[in-house]
């Protein structure tokens, strides 16, 4: 029995370097400072450590292939993290620098004395991912060459999305910066969120397969009684639902005996009195296996919801379909009054054309009689009917 190891990293498409100044905290040199160099691998690197690449991995004695238990090879990745690349954009809208991030990679790890729960732990790991990152996880693979069984993870961004949408203790930071808080309290806000990563992970996974969220050291100290207590805690609700699994079978099985037990007896006693017996009592045996009076009520209850919930399904259906009707008979109504405004209003344009007609026309026929009189008389006369 041991405790979680769950880790994440955050890798670029080359290996980089830097340095930043630190404050010594123990020593003859407490409080001084001093220029701390950290270098990075690439994830090229890192895919060829996975992949089980000889040169990669020399602190692997006999390397293995690994196991492929999700989505493509590790070297499959390296496209996938170009292509994102491609089109990424940093907080102000450029073209993402070349040592930028571009995948999260992590491991989650098993005791060696516990590689007969390594299966269900890695099915369980990766349900866990496969909720949280969605499309975004491209690989899985396990490796069991080398202390502690333990699987390797990838997660690239969606187009569109920058890397700190996926790595939980960046956004948080970056979420602080924005709200103009100062570098201790980014800092905070980062590990909290990490710690928080750290916490769902053993809420789904860690505690169902019996380990610890913390060793016995870092942030708690505990003494040894009490790290074997939360180990014993830890192995208790980890076979808790083992127990209670088997319990029901176990009971069973028992039962079953015993019902055969007395069927035997009964079966004895029933020769002397010439009474045939086998046929009942082996049917009271074969009821052993119905379930017991609080499983029968539940089952009940259960069906009696079910049996509600489809009558409820069906009244909903039944009330869609009648506001179904009753908007198709309003949107007919509704045509029908178009329609007949439309003709109605196609004939008032038709008697409204009609009596423009007539109008031109007898504009054209006073305009040619003024246009003879002029001609005749050099006027047209001032009683000319009004149009």
């Amino acid at each position: 029995m041991s405790y979680q190891f769950f880790h994440i990293e955050a890798y670029s498409l080359v290996a980089k370097s830097y340095e930043r100044e630190i404050t010594i905290k123990k020593g003859s040199k407490a409080g001084q400072t001093e220029i701390k160099k950290t270098e990075t691998r690439s994830l090229k690197e890192i895919m060829e450590e996975q992949a089980r690449i000889e040169e990669a991995c020399p602190h692997v004695e006999d390397p293995r292939r690994p196991g492929l238990l999700y989505g493509v090879p590790p070297m499959e990745v390296l496209p996938l993290a170009e292509e994102w690349a491609d089109q990424a954009k940093d907080a102000r809208g450029y073209k993402m620098k070349k040592d930028g991030n571009v995948a999260l990679v992590g491991v989650a790890s098993l005791p060696r004395e516990m590689e007969d729960d390594f299966p269900e732990f890695a099915e369980a790991t990766l349900k866990f991912l496969k909720e949280k990152y969605g499309d975004r996880l491209k690989s899985v693979v396990v490796h069991d060459d080398e202390e502690h069984p333990h699987l390797h993870f990838t997660v690239i961004p969606r187009k569109g999305e920058r890397f700190d949408d996926i790595h939980e203790g960046l956004k948080a930071k970056n979420e602080a910066k924005k709200n103009k808080q100062k570098g201790k309290a980014q800092n905070l806000a980062y590990i909290g969120a990490m710690r928080e990563l750290q916490d769902n992970f053993y809420n789904k996974v860690g505690i169902k397969t019996g380990l610890t969220r913390l060793g016995p050291g870092g942030r708690r100290r505990l003494t040894r009684a009490e790290w074997q207590a939360e180990k014993q805690k830890s192995r208790a609700l980890a076979n808790a639902k083992a127990v209670a699994s088997s319990g029901y079978r176990a009971g069973l099985k028992k039962a079953k005996a015993e019902a055969s037990e007395i069927v035997a007896q009964a079966q004895e006693k029933a020769k002397g009195l010439g009474v045939k017996m086998s046929g009942w009592f082996a049917g009271l045996a074969g009821g052993w296996h119905q379930p017991s009076a609080s499983a029968v009520a539940k089952a009940t209850k259960v069906k009696a919801e079910a049996q509600k919930a489809q009558e409820e399904a069906q009244k909903a259906k039944e009330e869609a379909q009648k506001a179904q009707e009753q908007a198709k008979k309003w949107a007919d109504k509704r045509v029908a009054t178009v329609g007949n405004q439309i003709t109605l209003e196609k004939s008032k344009n038709a008697e409204l054309e009609k009596e423009i007609e007539s109008k031109d026309k007898k504009l054209e026929d006073q305009a040619t009689l003024i246009h003879w009189y002029q001609k005749k008389f050099g006027r047209a006369p001032d009683n000319l009917p009004k149009l």
